[in-house]
């Protein structure tokens, strides 16, 4: 439901609509309000995390997975507002939808190159990105490799029961 929410509000924003030079003004206000829901959003989560079992991940899993569903619509609107201010920052970025499926690619690292940055502020933008990205990926990897440990563990302490199939 949060990412229906996120994507209607998205396409909602009217960046198109304002004069360029109120573009960079309204990115950077969105962005600046999108860090501060995603620091609210980190505050709130440590609070349940310490409310929770150490050995339970899935909260874990929850934060990261809200984190992207705010922050890829953050980056394509600050991209989609970029290349509207200033049309030689990106190369084939024309719609909302190019500035989503940029930022999509560039989240899952496939990076096709038919949209990409030739402005050096969006190139700086794509960077703060990449680094996002890198950032989570190692998260998520931490999270998944210490569900396998955990259960591995689980698996060599618990007793040989017959009635429990093997895998």
């Amino acid at each position: 439901m949060a990412l229906v929410g996120v994507v209607v509000v998205y396409y909602a924003m009217p960046v198109d609509e304002l004069p360029s030079d109120w573009d960079l003004a309204g990115v950077t206000l969105a962005l600046v309000a999108g860090l501060g829901v995603l620091v609210w959003v980190g505050v709130r989560q440590v609070g349940t995390l310490a409310h929770h079992r150490s050995g339970d991940h899935s909260v874990r899993l929850d934060v990261l997975a809200l984190i992207v569903i705010v922050v890829v619509p953050l980056f394509a609107l600050a991209f989609y507002g970029i290349e509207h201010a200033d049309g030689s920052q990106f190369d084939e970025l024309e719609t909302k939808t190019d500035a989503l499926y940029f930022t999509t690619s560039t989240v899952a690292t496939v990076g096709f190159g038919d949209v990409h940055a030739v402005g050096q502020l969006a190139r700086g933008l794509v960077t703060i990105q990449i680094v996002f990205n890198l950032v989570f990926v190692a998260a998520l990897g931490s999270i998944l490799t210490g569900q396998i440990r955990e259960r591995a563990a689980a698996r060599r302490h618990a007793p040989d029961d017959p009635a429990t199939p093997r895998q």
